[in-house]
């Protein structure tokens, strides 16, 4: 490793999240693990070859086609859905790959059907319903008639699946369960065509709130997957395993006198003689600006408060309260050192985020 700066992801905590999960669901409810965007920074290649070993897990969710193909090439075998548009140059390589696209026009139908044709093969969609979330997904009957005209006219097109989303299952119910009846008449419109398609909806924050109403067939987990709770407070009450740990090392050490500026702008000044450690991360390795002289970092297990501007590659933060610390010491900057512990929750409260 040629930098002391580094994510530890911890494949064993994601397991455990997963069977806490499935503490919540029948047997019978698959679960499908969202591993989208680097599964969410975690790493999708090593996450999905991981999880494609456990038999928790029945699918993956990712965004986009190319993640899909990356998975494929990695070696990855379990069924693939493609949560987000697939371009229309993209159907060829989603059938190719044996991806399982979102679908929610009849252009997306005649377009997979065209690239199934053309490899002879049968190709799978799911049909997502926009239940209140507003960002894709067939919204009237006479779309949702539209689409199902088009899946009946092509019959190397499959329909697998059918979803929604939720938008706000962590901290609205009456919400949620608008947005579940109104899937539920749609389901029952597509089953009123001699179809059958595993039916999914709940996210994480419906798996851990509200999975005897939501889980129907199947359960798509995401955030709760790598430790955190939706709403951004109840990890503890929830027994998740934060995944990801944040560590790099003291890379210089100083003494500054009363009334030192440190950092670009000087807007921090020390107020008494202060021990200053240099760590060698910055906003451009994702720590962010905005956390400057807010967030805390922890070094031989005593909480040390980051100060002065984060810099693009290098923080400061203030030792003094450790006075045997030195240079290449361990500092963790989301994870847990002794008897303190840091979050992501925590930086993302303060940088006005999620985690």
């Amino acid at each position: 490793m040629l930098r002391s700066t580094y994510a530890v992801i911890h494949l064993s905590a994601i397991d455990h999240n997963i069977r806490k999960a499935r503490e919540n669901l029948s047997p019978e409810v698959k679960l499908l693990a969202v591993i989208k965007a680097n599964a969410y920074g975690h790493g999708l290649c090593e996450v999905g070859m991981h999880l494609d070993l456990n038999d928790d897990v029945a699918m993956f969710g990712v965004a986009l086609c190319e993640e899909g193909m990356r998975l494929r090439d990695a070696g990855v075998k379990k069924p693939i859905l493609i949560l987000g548009v697939t371009d229309e140059s993209h159907f060829g390589p989603v059938v190719e790959y044996d991806l399982i696209p979102a679908v929610f026009t009849a252009e997306h139908i005649r377009q997979l059907s065209a690239a199934a044709d053309q490899l002879g093969v049968k190709a799978k969609a799911h049909l997502k319903i926009d239940t209140g979330m507003h960002r894709i997904g067939v919204c009237s009957p006479d779309e949702l008639d539209n689409v199902l005209d088009a899946i009946e006219s092509c019959p190397n097109v499959f329909l697998d699946g059918v979803f929604t989303h939720f938008a706000k299952s962590e901290e609205d119910a009456a919400f949620t369960a608008h947005q579940a009846a109104r899937f539920e008449e749609a389901v029952a419109r597509i089953r009123n065509r001699g179809l059958n398609p595993t039916v999914h909806a709940a996210n994480s924050g419906a798996i851990l709130g509200a999975a005897e109403k939501y889980s129907y067939n199947m359960v798509r987990l995401g955030i709760a997957m790598y430790g955190y709770h939706p709403d951004g407070v109840s990890t503890k009450d929830t027994g998740l395993k934060p995944a990801l740990s944040l560590v790099s090392h003291i890379s210089h050490l100083k003494q500054l006198a009363s009334g030192m500026g440190v950092s670009y702008g000087q807007k921090y000044v020390t107020s008494k003689e202060t021990a200053v450690a240099t760590i060698p991360i910055g906003y451009g390795d994702g720590y962010k600006r905005c956390l400057s002289s807010k967030s805390s970092v922890l070094v031989g297990g005593v909480r040390c408060p980051q100060i002065g501007s984060i810099c693009m590659d290098q923080i400061m933060a203030d030792v003094t309260n450790v006075p045997d610390a030195r240079v290449g010491d361990e500092v963790i900057l989301i994870g847990s050192q002794g008897e303190e512990s840091a979050t992501a929750d925590e930086l993302a409260s303060l940088a006005g985020t999620i985690s």
